[in-house]
């Protein structure tokens, strides 16, 4: 068996019996360098009752063109377009519009089709409605420059401190009920890059289970936001959750 048939075979398989189809969203910002070349081989082993939509978000280079080029060779691959860049409300907007039993959410230099079959075989459990992937459980294996680990590991550390977090992530790749978020993504306040994690924290929060898995990143592409400007900024957002979390109570 060829790995683009065994890829579909592992993907069809990981569906829960209850659930027929499966949405991927994917925000992107001026990624016209590695969007045919990261979209395409997914796209070709997608099984059935799988799609992929692109949130795209104030791209100033050619992304926007290629992905409508792409959409007219892979009928399972739709696309949005948002005026302003902000990741947060891409990925809100795609969660917002989609009707799939299962959303998965996933970033186009990462696209961890493992990682998705984890998280859909996690699902078929009972006691599983959201499956985070996490940097920091890849321990040794975590391939990343020092200093990113290093960030990460302070931003975890908030996120448990101010947060009360009881994981260790709420960025990267997700699996997920799209059923069991649909009432919390409407009190999501926050977007740009702190939108994950007022989602994740907000549905720990609200009694959704949540299973942590470990992911192996590989950097294919400088990231569009330097760590300089990343980490402030975070760290801004976090403290602003944390006030925002703090007033309800």
């Amino acid at each position: 068996m060829s790995k683009a048939l065994n890829m579909v075979e592992r993907l069809r398989e990981a569906l829960p019996d209850n659930a027929s189809t499966v949405e991927v969203i994917v925000p992107v910002y001026n990624e016209e360098s590695i969007l045919e070349s990261q979209l395409v081989p997914v796209l070709k082993v997608l099984p059935p009752g799988f799609r992929i939509t692109v949130i795209e978000n104030g791209s100033t280079d050619r992304t926007k063109d290629l992905l409508h080029d792409l959409e007219e060779s892979y009928p399972a691959l739709d696309s949005l377009s948002l005026p302003l860049p902000n990741y947060g409300l891409a990925m809100k907007t795609g969660l917002m519009e989609s009707q799939a039993d299962i959303v998965i959410i996933d970033d186009l230099d990462v696209l961890d089709m493992d990682f998705w079959i984890r998280g859909l075989r996690l699902l078929c459990r009972n006691d599983v409605d959201l499956v985070q992937g996490s940097k920091v459980l890849a321990g040794k294996d975590d391939r990343r420059p020092l200093i990113r680990k290093a960030a990460t590991l302070t931003l975890t550390f908030l996120l448990r401190t101010l947060l009360g977090y009881r994981g260790t992530d709420t960025h990267g790749p997700k699996v997920v009920w799209r059923g069991a978020i649909k009432d919390i993504l409407p009190w999501c306040e926050y977007e740009l890059d702190i939108f994950p994690t007022e989602l994740v924290v907000r549905a720990q929060k609200s009694g959704i289970n949540i299973r942590e898995v470990p992911i192996h990143l590989r950097e294919i592409r400088a990231t569009p936001l330097p760590l300089i400007e990343r980490v402030p900024r975070a760290l801004r957002d976090i403290w602003r959750l944390h006030r925002s979390f703090r007033g309800r109570t």
